[in-house]
């Protein structure tokens, strides 16, 4: 009994080092790649979004004959700022002339 627990061995303070190391390095390669997977989700949901108004605008063109005067009309614009849209950070403006939402820069 006393040789079966001699022979036993633990990992040693270097292999365990070596290993914290590699996992270390594992996730600082992993977290940039997560965090930009989540910008880049972002702006596709806003891309989306943007094709989602600009439909809405036409399907009014359609009925109406005419384009909105605003956002507002079509539930989508604020009361401050009628003919703009902030969208993950950057903001498009709507022209009531031409039924169009352009990326301010």
């Amino acid at each position: 009994m006393k040789r079966f627990i001699q022979n036993q061995r633990g990992f040693t303070l270097l292999e365990m080092a070596a290993v914290l190391l590699i996992i270390s390095l594992l996730l600082l390669v992993l977290i940039p790649t997560m965090t930009s997977g989540k910008d880049q989700a972002k702006g596709v949901s806003c891309e989306a979004n943007i094709r989602v108004i600009r439909s809405e605008v036409n399907l009014y063109y359609a009925k109406e004959k005419k384009y909105p005067e605003s956002l507002q009309t079509i539930n989508r614009g604020t009361a401050e700022k009628p003919n703009e849209l902030a969208c993950d950070q950057e903001t498009y403006t709507y022209d009531a002339k031409t039924g169009e939402l352009t990326k301010v820069k």
